[in-house]
């Protein structure tokens, strides 16, 4: 039987898979299976539900962590609203930041966090209650279905449960301790360091470099190390669910609205993530004023219904993530924005899929006959593998 490794190096770059960076990664990039995968347009919330279900973002109904929905909004931000109007805190957002930080974490310990909503809208808002890959649903799913087809396990080795080099020695301890004889495990190691330093320090950043050198290394030793001891019975895999674009400008959407007479609150609501911003109307007869001001910015992409055909973006509840979604150029983010109020990121991605900073990111030790084009055919790859179909 056979132990599929599956490191998930998030924000891993192809441009840094160089052999003066990384030159054990680039070995097995250049002389061994690798490829590039279409995205989803989206956060790594977006891509892992996508390809741990196998299904684009309007089909799994999880495109983003956070979305429209008045009456499923937590308890915390209604009351957050409720005494946000009294206490002006939209006006320090300073102060609501970890107001929002603290309420969030104190009242719910899952889900993604979400620091710096505007208390005025915050009750419009609902978040999903779970953030890492093994939270999702399509990731329990996966694994009863894996076991039922095959006896096999789906096993994760991350945040936060095991962080930093822990998840190599916790894999490495469980490789030691599980018998050969019984049938096979798909292992996730999810490391999300170089996704960290490269939102913190930019991708081109000496950091950002250094820690891809050191991780290269760690790598290298953690590969030989289970060849040498268990042979033909492991698989590796390398996986990158996107890129990073060095940060090049910030645009404060709010304020360049409100340059058209268009007004947070009055005509509209927003959503203001780093790359990407829904938009849903309160005066109907905003929209075309609105998609035309977008327009005018001449900074991103306005998602319209024809664009959210194509990113397949068009929900049952329709209002669900939008009725406009403006997505930026590579090098900009938004700011300010709902996830921070003291800087710019200087790494970002969520862009277009037809950028090349979004593109996934597959390298196999192994050569696969299983075509894996898009980053919703992992699934299929990991059903294939575990149960000997590639």
């Amino acid at each position: 039987m056979r132990k599929i490794i599956f490191l998930y190096i998030d924000a891993l770059d192809s441009k840094i898979i160089l052999p003066s960076y990384m030159p054990f990664v680039s070995t097995l990039f250049n002389n061994h299976y690798s490829k590039e995968l279409t995205n989803v347009l989206g956060y790594s919330f977006a891509i892992q539900s996508s390809m741990l279900s196998g299904k684009y973002p309007d089909e799994n109904l999880h495109w983003m962590p956070y979305y429209y929905s008045p009456s499923n909004s937590p308890l915390i931000f209604k009351t957050m609203a409720r005494f946000g109007h009294a206490l002006q805190l939209d006006r320090i957002p300073f102060l609501r930041y970890p107001l929002e930080r603290f309420g969030r974490n104190f009242f719910s310990r899952r889900g993604v966090q979400a620091n710096n909503i505007p208390l005025s809208i915050i009750d419009k808002i609902s978040l999903y209650p779970y953030f890492y890959m093994n939270e999702l649903p399509f990731f329990s799913e996966l694994q009863r279905l894996l076991y039922k087809e095959n006896e096999s396990s789906l096993i994760y080795f991350g945040p936060p449960n095991v962080k930093g080099d822990e998840v190599y020695y916790s894999l490495y301890n469980h490789l030691k301790k599980t018998s050969f004889e019984r049938n096979n495990e798909f292992l996730i190691v999810y490391e999300d360091r170089l996704d960290s330093i490269g939102h913190g320090f930019g991708p081109s950043s000496k950091e950002y470099c250094q820690f891809a050198n050191y991780l290269d290394m760690v790598l290298k030793k953690l590969y030989w190390k289970i060849k040498d001891k268990f042979k033909e019975n492991v698989v590796f895999f390398i996986f990158s669910d996107h890129g990073q674009s060095q940060f090049t400008g910030s645009l404060d959407i709010v304020s360049s609205l409100a340059h058209k007479d268009l007004i947070f609150a009055k005509h509209y609501i927003c959503f203001i993530d780093a790359t990407i911003a829904l938009f849903w109307l309160r005066d109907e007869h905003a929209q075309d004023r609105l998609e035309n001001a977008l327009r005018s910015l001449e900074r991103g992409t306005v998602i319209d219904e024809k664009l959210k055909e194509r990113y397949h973006l068009i929900f049952r509840e329709k209002r669900m993530y939008g009725d406009l979604i403006y997505v930026l150029e590579p090098g900009w983010t938004f700011f300010p924005n709902f996830f921070s109020c003291f800087g710019v990121m200087k790494g970002l991605h969520g862009y277009l899929p037809e950028n090349h900073v979004q593109n996934a990111l597959l390298i196999s030790d192994e050569n696969l006959s299983f075509k894996v084009s898009h980053v919703k055919d992992t699934r299929e790859l990991i059903i294939k593998l575990v149960c000997n179909a590639y």
